[in-house]
C-alpha cells in the first residue's frame, strides 16, 4: 500500500512539472472530419454541432481555423480544416498562422504559454511548441531561407535554423543572429558592448557544420550573387566567394 501511494505521489508531481497547458494535456477525440457542410456562396464551413464554431470562414483561402468550445461557448483550442471539412490540425492550439493564398505545407502554431511550434499539412507536429518566435513568411529574408529549406527560430534571444520539412535542428539555437549567404555558407552575428556601453554586432562566416571560415569582423551580412559578394571589415572591402575564399579588394 505504501509503495502504491508513493507511486501516485510521484506521478502527481511529474504532472505538476509539465509545461504544457491543461487543454493540450486533456485527452480529446481525434477528429478526422468536422461536422457540417461547406457554403460556397459565403465561403464558410457551417457547423450545427454546438461543440464547435457555428461558422469557420475561409476568406478566399484554402484553409480555415475553427474552435472547439466548452459548454459556455469559450474556446478550448484552435484547429484547421480544408473546404471539404477534413481536419488538418487538431483543435489543441492557441493560434495557427496561415500563409494567405498559398498551398501551405507547414503551419506555425502556438500554445497558451506563447511557445511556437510547427505542424505540417498532414497534421504531424514536426516541432513541439517551444520557441519564442518562428521566422516564417515575415520578411523577404524569411522567404529566401524557406526556399533553401530552412526556417529561423528564436529562443531566449538566440537564433538557429531548422529543416523546414522535418523540423530537425540544422544550426543550433545559440547565435545572436544568422543570415544565409547561399546553400553552403551562413553569416553569424556576435554582439558585444562597445566603449560607449551600446551593443554592436560583427558578422562572421561559417558553413552548415559550424566550421568557421571567418571570425566575426564584417560590418553587415549579405547574400552571394553570381557566386560572390563584397563585405566590409574595419573600413576595408573584401570579396567573399561561394567556395569560402576571402580576398581583399
Amino acid at each position: 500500500m505504501k509503495i502504491l501511494i508513493m507511486m501516485l505521489l510521484v506521478m502527481i508531481c511529474f504532472g505538476c512539472n509539465q509545461k504544457t497547458t491543461q487543454k493540450q494535456n486533456t485527452p480529446i477525440m481525434v477528429l478526422t472530419q468536422l461536422p457540417g457542410k461547406y457554403n460556397g456562396q459565403e465561403d464558410v464551413w457551417e457547423n450545427p454541432d454546438s461543440n464547435y464554431d457555428s461558422y469557420a470562414s475561409f476568406g478566399g483561402d484554402h484553409y480555415a481555423t475553427f474552435s472547439r468550445l466548452d459548454k459556455n461557448g469559450n474556446s478550448l483550442g484552435l484547429g484547421l480544416i480544408n473546404k471539404k471539412g477534413k481536419v488538418i490540425i487538431q483543435p489543441i492550439y492557441s493560434s495557427i498562422a496561415i500563409q494567405i493564398k498559398m498551398e501551405n505545407d507547414i503551419f506555425i502554431v502556438n500554445d497558451s504559454l506563447h511557445n511556437y511550434g510547427i505542424v505540417n499539412n498532414q497534421g504531424v507536429e514536426l516541432v513541439k511548441p517551444q520557441y519564442d518566435f518562428i521566422h516564417y513568411g515575415n520578411s523577404s529574408a524569411d522567404t529566401i531561407d524557406t526556399r533553401l529549406g530552412l526556417i529561423k527560430v528564436s529562443k531566449n534571444e538566440k537564433v538557429g535554423y531548422l529543416n523546414r520539412k522535418t523540423g530537425q535542428v540544422v544550426v543550433p539555437v545559440k547565435y545572436d543572429d544568422l543570415f544565409v549567404m547561399d546553400k553552403n555558407l551562413i553569416m553569424f552575428e556576435v554582439l558585444r558592448h562597445g566603449d560607449d556601453g551600446n551593443l554592436t554586432g560583427n558578422w562572421g562566416i561559417m558553413d552548415f557544420n559550424e566550421k568557421i571560415i571567418s571570425p566575426p569582423r564584417f560590418s553587415y551580412p549579405d547574400r552571394l550573387k553570381g557566386g560572390k559578394t563584397t563585405l566590409i571589415a574595419e573600413g576595408e572591402e573584401y570579396f567573399v566567394y561561394e567556395d569560402g575564399r576571402i580576398n581583399k579588394k
